[in-house]
């Protein structure tokens, strides 16, 4: 009688169970972040890291493969790569971490008493837009996106859990691979431009124009946010010198250069 030997377990049999295993934890352990982050809110100071946190989550939050209905039709891509994968979006405190370097510049704007101006280009379902209309509840809010439809068919959600209910956004529709100096001066109307956070399609042409664009209506102490590219800060170093720079990983802070400050942070 032959007897066989235990057949060995072979390393790619234990890799979906182990990669499994590593999803469960990785999603319990953010979902014990999201938690901590909503409990901490409720008393935290606005602005603050666990308040920009906890308001993102009560927001909606993280969410992905978000459909690409309507592009510029300057935009490079296939159309299989536009329809690839969708778009993501809720995931700038939490998920990409950048709530102590929003909480940092932030501070200031929300203890001063003038009337705030944020512009917000590339605004997806409108989470963002609902953090800034609390955050600022007198301030003029404004989302721009080649694509408002994704934010108007959120708005009732948004609403349900207490979006909106003092301040008011406005919506405007943005195609960031086009010069728009000549717009934002329509939208604007006198007004400048106190904060303004890029959060568009990413690329360093659309950061550029979009820089290029807003640069004549940025008030005197601004600052600008640029997300999700981790070389533009070096076009813009080139391009623009009177911007004092913060770099981070992937995101970028311009703010007005002190007459007296010498070199680039970056």
């Amino acid at each position: 009688m032959f007897t066989h030997a235990p057949r060995p377990i072979c390393s790619h049999t234990m890799k979906k169970p182990v990669k499994a295993l590593l999803h469960l934890l990785r999603m319990a352990c953010f979902e014990a972040r999201k938690r901590y982050h909503l409990w901490r809110s409720a008393t935290a100071r606005p602005a603050s890291v666990n308040w920009l946190v906890g308001t993102e989550i009560k927001y909606g939050g993280f969410v992905t493969d978000v459909p690409r209905n309507k592009v510029s039709p300057d935009d490079p891509r296939s159309p299989e790569e536009i329809q690839r994968n969708g778009m993501t979006g809720g995931d700038r405190m939490l998920h990409h971490c950048y709530a102590p370097i929003y909480a940092k510049y932030l501070r200031a704007f929300v203890e001063g008493e003038r009337r705030v101006v944020l512009a917000e280009f590339g605004i997806l379902r409108g989470t963002g837009l609902a953090i800034w209309c609390e955050l600022f509840p007198s301030g003029r809010i404004l989302g721009l996106d080649i694509d408002l439809d994704h934010t108007r068919a959120n708005m009732s959600s948004l609403r349900r859990r207490g979006a909106f209910a003092v301040n008011e956004p406005e919506l405007h529709e943005f195609d960031q691979f086009l010069d728009n100096t000549e717009y934002l001066g329509t939208i604007l109307d006198d007004d400048q431009i106190d904060i303004c956070i890029d959060d568009g399609y990413h690329s360093i042409e659309t950061i550029l124009n979009t820089l290029r664009s807003a640069m004549p209506y940025l008030a005197n102490e601004f600052v600008y946010f640029v997300e999700d590219n981790r070389s533009v800060h070096k076009d813009i170093a080139t391009g623009s010198p009177e911007f004092a720079i913060e770099h981070d990983g992937s995101m970028t802070v311009l703010t007005r250069r002190a007459t007296s400050s010498a070199g680039l942070e970056g």
